[in-house]
């Protein structure tokens, strides 16, 4: 009877194990009113769901260590002192992150070139920064936003939480064999953050004025996947290391993203009034090792 009811027992526990999983995501809280991160969060303070149903959050860091690949493009920079100075001031800022954060570089033109990987060490990250500036000069003349976009996604390889695509670009592409939807369906397959800031600022009299794909692109993708947009500002520079890895508890039958929704709950809603949560529209399915390397 005993062995019986071990049995029942045991039965019943990998059904509830198997039931259901635990996927991770880096997410965001940011006071616009202050122009700060919210840092002070807890994970009892957040409210996730999925239709009518509630997900559980189960854990909460702040503690978590994602990589930030940095794209940017350098067409016109020798042209334009405008151009060139902002192509130097993102290269220092790239070169001087902290140390121990995980970072890849690339540039882009008519093609783009990437660092070998994601370096943490500052002065080896530099070298290979160096190198990368440069063949910067010999990019060509066309643009290739959306090819360098989804090489970019390559050097990633197996998907982390957090894992972030900085660009630093304007909304033009001339070359492509990929389309404003294949990179689209890509960051989000993949639940990769864009985060965007523009290379200078639109113009109508300018070339960027008749690319409406890149410009929807460049408003709509970085919402959906949990990054932001900005004309130029380098504090979202930080923005993938100042944020919260949450582990919610998915359904076991979740087995591709799915939309989901998160809020504050309703006491810490009242102390943070006029925040913004960036979170990708997308939850992606349950991770078993990489929230481990991104922790790392």
């Amino acid at each position: 009877m005993r062995q019986a009811l071990l049995l029942v027992v045991l039965t019943f526990s990998s059904l509830a194990t198997a039931q259901s999983c635990t996927s991770y995501v880096v997410i965001n809280a940011w006071e616009p009113r202050l122009h700060i991160d919210i840092q002070t969060l807890k994970g009892d303070d957040f409210l996730a769901k999925m239709g009518d149903s509630e997900l559980p959050v189960v854990s909460f860091s702040q503690g978590y260590n994602s990589r930030l690949l940095v794209l940017l493009e350098v067409d016109g920079a020798e042209k334009n002192e405008k151009i060139g100075d902002v192509v130097d001031t993102v290269t220092r800022m790239v070169r001087q992150a902290p140390e121990g954060k995980p970072v890849a570089f690339g540039v882009y033109a008519d093609h783009a070139v990437f660092t070998k990987g994601f370096v943490a060490d500052p002065d080896k990250r530099s070298a290979e920064i160096g190198a990368i500036i440069e063949e910067s000069e010999s990019l060509g003349k066309r643009v290739s936003l959306f090819d360098s976009l989804h090489e970019s996604l390559k050097l990633f390889g197996q998907h982390q939480p957090g894992d972030t695509v900085l660009l630093v670009a304007s909304p033009y592409d001339d070359k492509s064999s990929h389309s404003s939807g294949d990179v689209e369906r890509e960051f989000l397959t993949t639940g990769t953050r864009l985060m965007i800031m523009l290379r200078e600022p639109l113009s109508d009299v300018s070339r960027d004025f008749t690319h409406t794909f890149e410009r929807r692109m460049f408003v709509d993708l970085p919402e959906r996947t949990g990054g932001a947009y900005s004309e130029w500002d380098p504090h979202f520079f930080g923005f993938s290391w100042r944020g919260y890895m949450l582990g919610v508890r998915m359904p076991d039958n979740v087995r591709k993203p799915k939309k989901w929704q998160l809020k504050l709950q309703p006491s810490a809603a009242r102390s943070f009034s006029h925040s913004k949560l960036f979170y990708p529209e997308l939850v992606p399915p349950c991770q078993a090792t990489a929230v481990e390397k991104a922790k790392q």
